[in-house]
């Protein structure tokens, strides 16, 4: 389902795929209609959702062992993760959570609805 720019809402957020920021509908489309901009016809937009990103103990210990299993014997990864108890789980995860308390890294974005770019300089 493609949404069209002139259609947003002006508060919507968007982002350009691969880009690193976010704007409104508004800010888009002035920099196309009152500046001239032409770049912004080029390239896939999205709707984003913004969510808040939180660390997982458990599935990053679980990507560790994975990753060091190719050194190892086979079943190593699950061998080594029976060793790690639920407490320790949750002592990680507790340490996560005050490490990246309060930073940017939590709130990022997710592309949602591809956007048609319907709106051209005059």
């Amino acid at each position: 389902m493609n949404l069209k720019l002139s259609q947003l809402n002006d508060e919507i957020e968007i982002s350009l795929e691969e880009s690193h920021s976010v704007m409104t509908v508004a800010q888009v489309k002035r920099e196309i209609l009152e500046l001239n901009e032409k770049h912004h016809l080029a390239g896939e937009w999205y709707t984003v959702d913004r969510v808040k990103w939180e660390p997982c103990a458990l599935s990053m210990v679980v990507q560790y062992f994975e990753d060091q299993e190719d050194d190892m014997y086979e079943d190593w990864s699950e061998q080594a993760l029976k060793q790690i108890s639920n407490e320790t789980i949750q002592q990680i995860q507790t340490l996560l959570n005050e490490a990246f308390k309060g930073s940017s890294v939590n709130d990022v974005w997710k592309y949602d609805i591809t956007i048609e770019i319907d709106v051209f300089p005059k």
